[in-house]
């Protein structure tokens, strides 16, 4: 008898796929925290029957899903908790946008994540695909002085401007010997002292992040979540891992994923059609001419694949045909997925 766990869920299609974690959603019951409980025991089994699994049109890594998640406080909290090493008690993201997360987006200055403290100090965290030196640095510093710069001064009380923190997550960075959590404030070269704390930047480089260095608990389990591709990932990662942060990942995943109603709204916002068209598939071509050449011939691939499938589609080729005839990879497959949903929503 054939094992039924054996056949592989398409995830192209969300209608058997969300109905399964809808029902494990719905079903559960009980207390907010032996309802959490329930529900992660719940959601491991599972995973680990094949029942549900990873999205590999959303992983944990996309900056949609990233967005839906870490508009939890717990998560938000716990993250930034663990990158500036210091205790903080953040305000609810959602608070004031009623729980509606695509106005929480809107609303944001190009950041995944807006948050403040019980102080008013503001955190933001941004997820990014690769390190390029001088956009994501220069791009470091225009968010910082620009969320300072947003803030009232009346009568001169400079003093009184709240302090800014800027998280950038990166999967991955190339530039050899980063640590993996890097802070950056303004220093004054000659005393090598601190000139001012109202900007702190901090990059987060998961390709360099291990166990045993020392980190907190919490980065080293973001690391391997966020490195997720396949459902055997998953199920290693449920595995391994069983601490508060880790379940909640799951759960805030699953919930992120159960619909593809919202992902797809988030991803034809003006903020992320920004950022799929000009930051991933064009800007990163220049950048990797200056960081090397086999890394431009790759991006410049990128830039041009959306005019090649757009010819494609206008004869009439179907995805599977376009996907032989310009020979895609898994990543090149991902782009023309986001083209599609993209034409949906604009053409």
């Amino acid at each position: 008898m054939e094992n039924p766990h054996t056949e592989t869920i398409d995830l192209g299609n969300y209608d058997e796929y969300s109905s399964k974690l809808k029902e494990i959603f719905q079903s559960t019951y009980g207390t907010k925290d032996d309802k959490e409980a329930r529900l992660y025991s719940n959601l491991k089994a599972a995973i680990l029957a094949h029942d549900i699994t990873v999205n590999t049109k959303y992983l944990p890594a996309s900056n949609e899903v990233f967005t839906i998640m870490f508009h939890n406080k717990y998560l938000s909290q716990t993250t930034i908790r663990a990158v500036i090493g210091e205790e903080i008690t953040i305000q609810d993201p959602l608070a004031e946008h009623r729980n509606d997360i695509l106005k929480a987006i809107e609303s944001s200055i190009r950041v995944d994540i807006f948050l403040k403290d019980e102080t008013s100090r503001i955190f933001t965290m941004d997820m990014h695909r690769k390190y390029f030196k001088k956009r994501n640095r220069n791009r470091s510093v225009y968010y910082g002085a620009k969320e300072l710069a947003a803030q009232e001064v009346t009568d001169s009380r400079y003093e009184r401007l709240k302090q800014v923190s800027i998280t950038f997550i990166f999967e991955k960075n190339t530039t050899p010997n980063v640590p993996a959590v890097a802070k950056i404030q303004f220093m004054d070269i000659n005393t090598k002292e601190v000139y001012t704390d109202l900007i702190t930047l901090y990059e987060v480089n998961l390709n360099v992040i291990t166990a045993g260095q020392g980190l907190p608990e919490e980065l080293v389990i973001l690391k391997t979540f966020l490195s997720i591709k396949t459902h055997d990932d998953l199920c290693s990662f449920v595995n391994t891992y069983d601490t508060e942060f880790s379940r909640r990942l799951v759960i805030e995943y699953m919930d992120a994923i159960i619909d593809d109603t919202r992902l797809i709204k988030i991803v034809g916002s003006e903020k992320y059609m920004m950022k799929v068209s000009a930051e991933l598939l064009l800007e990163e071509r220049e950048e990797g001419r200056e960081e090397g050449r086999e890394e431009g011939r790759e991006e410049g691939r990128l830039e041009n694949l959306i005019t090649l499938i757009n010819k494609k589609k206008q004869r009439n080729k179907t995805r599977e045909q376009i996907i032989d005839e310009l020979e895609l990879d898994e990543s090149e497959v991902s782009i023309l997925d986001n083209f599609e949903e993209m034409r949906k929503i604009y053409l």
